[in-house]
């Protein structure tokens, strides 16, 4: 039999081996690639028609385009250092490229949604358009979300001629290479327009384009709300399969936390989250594999939910939280963090999986629960709150909180586990 540490580097390995994104190209009609512009100051409908576009054509389309911005802390910020490329806002450029007749957004569900993600409604909600002539570039980011239904991006590459501008995808220790200009000029089928979707909190960058134009159609990815949930039948994907196995593998050990307790893992992804919020809010809009890991605890008969857990610097008391709390003013005292965190606030006892406790704290141990990592629980998506620590000489410190899944176990003798049928 595997140890438990074992296993659990598994459920890690198997919850990053999944790309986050999916990409292609999609054969239309010529008539999807004209593109009608007029910029304020510019003559009225200009028109291009980007499946038998001249430089010159370009050219004019680039002249037509302010200066991209991107953003930084809910602000859009003008850098040529950091991102050189043209763009048109919505209320300048009308694309015949009609996105719902074309299917992509149904091609997009299925191969970047997993089990019963790929049934959920979703929206693509054009942005802009964007120009990269030559020697513009984007370096490496991460899409800012526009509302907690924001899942990722989509991002539509015209057939213009150019080299250059490979799209790059980071996430852990991965990256991913997608070179446009080869994967159109290389597809049998024509016109084509390329496409990645990916989600939001992936790092990405434009490489420097050498030559010609790179022209982008970006939409944002949003889950539709449901008003009530409907019952579907869909196959799991294969590393879903293995996650279900691996897991169900580790809650079957007894040796699992024997007296109960709860297991943390780290978010994989980030979402929008701000001070005094409920962070159970998150469970409608988990994505990617966050949203695989809670189905397949909800599969196996786990209760679980999503918490904040603040880490109080070891010896001293260590808590989950319902809410992103917020210390205020005045002088804290670590040992107390709790009574001042507020209503929702449960004290843990930091595990290891066996249910060994790695901190000891001055609390009644029949009461604080123990709580052990099975993932990384630095989270993708933390909060933090500056305080002024009670002391003799009071210094201004920091709470770090991670946002992760938690999944509460009762005691191996009361364990239920689903099976594997």
């Amino acid at each position: 039999m595997s140890s438990l540490s074992d296993v659990a580097r598994s459920i890690e390995a198997c919850l990053t081996s999944r790309s986050p994104y999916c990409s292609g190209t999609l054969p239309v009609s010529p008539q999807q690639l004209v593109l009608y512009y007029g910029a304020a100051g510019y003559p009225p409908s200009s028109r291009v028609d980007l499946s038998n576009s001249t430089p010159e054509d370009l050219d004019r389309l680039s002249d037509a385009c302010q200066p991209a911005t991107f953003g930084v802390n809910r602000e859009d910020v003008y850098d040529e250092s950091y991102r050189k490329a043209g763009k048109l806002d919505i209320p300048n450029f009308a694309p015949s490229f009609d996105i719902g007749s074309t299917g992509l957004v149904d091609i997009v569900r299925d191969a970047l949604l997993d089990g019963e993600d790929d049934q959920r409604r979703i929206k693509a909600e054009m942005y802009k358009l964007n120009v990269y002539g030559k020697d513009s570039f984007f370096k490496a980011h991460k899409d800012t979300p526009r509302g907690e239904t924001m899942f990722g991006s989509l991002v539509v590459v015209f057939p213009t001629p150019h080299q250059g501008g490979e799209f790059v995808l980071r996430q852990d220790d991965h990256e991913w290479v997608v070179d446009f200009a080869k994967m159109i000029s290389d597809s049998a089928e024509k016109p084509c327009v390329g496409y990645i979707a990916f989600f939001s909190d992936v790092e990405h960058e434009v490489r420097i384009v050498t030559a010609g134009h790179r022209v982008t159609l970006t939409y944002n990815l949003y889950f539709i709300p449901e008003k009530q949930a409907i019952p579907v039948i869909s196959s799991p994907a294969p590393y879903e399969q293995r996650l279900r196995e691996l897991l169900h593998t580790l809650l079957t050990n007894p040796d699992l936390l024997p007296e109960g307790g709860y297991l943390g893992f780290g978010l994989r992804h980030q979402y929008p989250v701000q001070t005094h919020m409920k962070v159970k809010r998150l469970q409608k809009c988990l994505k990617g594999n966050d949203a695989t890991l809670a189905r397949v605890l909800s599969t196996l008969g786990i209760t679980w939910d999503v918490r904040v857990f603040y880490d109080n610097h070891g010896k001293y008391p260590n808590y989950l939280h319902k809410r992103i709390v917020d210390m205020g003013d005045g002088e804290v005292d670590r040992y107390m963090l709790g009574d001042h965190m507020g209503r929702g606030a449960e004290e843990v006892t930091y595990a290891s999986l066996n249910g060994k406790a790695i901190t000891e704290t001055d609390g009644d141990n029949d009461i604080v629960r123990k709580l052990a990592k099975v993932t990384d629980m630095a989270s993708m998506t933390c909060a933090e709150s500056s305080f002024l620590a009670w002391g003799n000489e009071p210094s201004l410190e920091h709470l770090y909180g991670n946002v992760c899944i938690i999944a509460d176990l009762p005691p191996s003798e009361n364990r239920t586990i689903k099976g594997m049928e």
